[in-house]
């Protein structure tokens, strides 16, 4: 059993195992809920979404049945008021049928094909690591950042050390190799520690190309960090882009000042919480930097409507994701991840690369400013 997880959705090298297509089915009923339920189906080499439905909930069955090319990830989705409340994530194998119940206390029972018995018994050994680690808190303030970095990264330990005492009781489990795709997503050493102690059989299954997409992809992460983090002391690339009146700005055109790269998108959720900060320091620091904000996988309308929405006030050029050039800034500077700041500093030199919205952005600021 498994209960929700109060946290909200959030190069590729070939797979060992061969894909196996098939029929994918799941069955739920629930007890208790006064809204609605999604079934999203996503595929994890891309974190795409193969299929999604929305179910009233009214005590009947719900019922999911889709043909697969390879194994999926499953988002049972809680809705309340239109948002999403909370998700229970599940590996979606073809072939198999996953049959589930949810009580009013929120605890799910999982049940349909062996493989999914077997997996309620290892979400069962992990579960509570699990959900301690979704439902971390965060700091306070920027002086409990250390601390709260810590802390986090003991739960993560310990969640992933819960998973290597299951995989090393249940080495020759489908459901075992599922267990690792599940809860080990992004951590390279880690996967690969894991995946090690599955017998062969394990290893070649179809659930356990879900573990090696993360792997692949965590590799894939791994290497543009490194590449993109090479950058730092040397020559910012330079490229033009139309600025927000379709005018054409170069970065060298702000060569002089400290200027921020800011690599954001309408879509991309952690961009627009930082937004706030960022107005707030590029007021506290008028005219001593300058911030670039480079907008990424949106129409020009939704950018335009974006930049109008939140108010913001710096420098905005548009990156046309059809310009297969190789000289956009996605490619000059290696970014696969949002937000993505680059500081540049007076004499063109990258700085520094923080990925992610990070309060140590804004000490780093701080420090440089002063």
């Amino acid at each position: 059993m498994r209960k929700f997880l109060l946290t909200m959705l959030v190069g590729m090298m070939a797979l060992g195992a061969m894909a196996q297509e098939g029929i994918f089915t799941v069955r739920g009923t629930f007890e208790g809920r006064d809204d609605s339920v999604s079934l999203i189906l996503v595929k994890p080499s891309r974190n795409r979404i193969i299929v999604k439905q929305t179910y009233p909930v009214t005590g009947e069955m719900l019922e999911l049945s889709h043909k697969l090319k390879d194994v999926a990830m499953l988002y049972v989705v809680d809705v309340k008021n239109g948002k999403n409340n909370g998700y229970m994530k599940l590996p979606a194998v073809p072939g198999e049928t996953l049959e589930f119940y949810l009580d009013a206390n929120g605890v799910t029972h999982l049940g349909g094909s062996q493989l999914y018995i077997d997996f309620d018994e290892a979400e069962q050994t992990v579960m509570e690591t699990d959900i301690a680690l979704s439902n971390f808190p965060r700091p306070e303030s920027e002086e409990q950042w250390d601390e709260h970095v810590k802390e986090y990264r003991k739960a993560y330990q310990h969640m992933v050390d819960c998973v290597m005492d299951y995989v090393k009781a249940h080495p020759d489990q489908d459901a075992t190799a599922a267990l690792i795709g599940i809860t080990i997503e992004d951590h390279v050493e880690n996967i690969e520690a894991a995946a090690a102690m599955l017998t062969e059989r394990a290893r070649n299954s179809v659930a356990a190309n879900l573990y090696k997409s993360n792997l692949a992809r965590a590799k894939s992460i791994q290497q543009e960090r490194e590449s993109r983090y090479a950058l730092e002391g040397c020559p910012a690339p330079d490229f033009t882009l139309n600025d927000i009146n379709g005018k054409p700005l170069a970065l060298s055109s702000l060569r002089g000042k400290w200027v921020v790269l800011d690599f954001w998108g309408s879509w991309c959720g952690w961009c627009i919480k930082g937004f706030p900060d960022m107005k707030e320091y590029y007021a506290k620091y008028k005219g001593k930097f300058e911030i670039l904000g480079v907008d990424c996988n949106d129409t020009v309308e939704k950018w335009k409507a974006a930049v109008e929405k939140h108010e913001l006030p710096w420098l905005h050029v548009y990156c046309d994701m059809d310009d297969k050039s190789g000289n956009d800034p996605l490619t000059l500077y290696n970014v696969g991840s949002f937000p993505t700041k680059i500081i540049i500093d007076p004499q063109g030199l990258v700085n520094k690369i923080v990925i992610g919205e990070d309060p140590t952005f804004y000490d780093y600021l701080d420090k440089i400013m002063n």
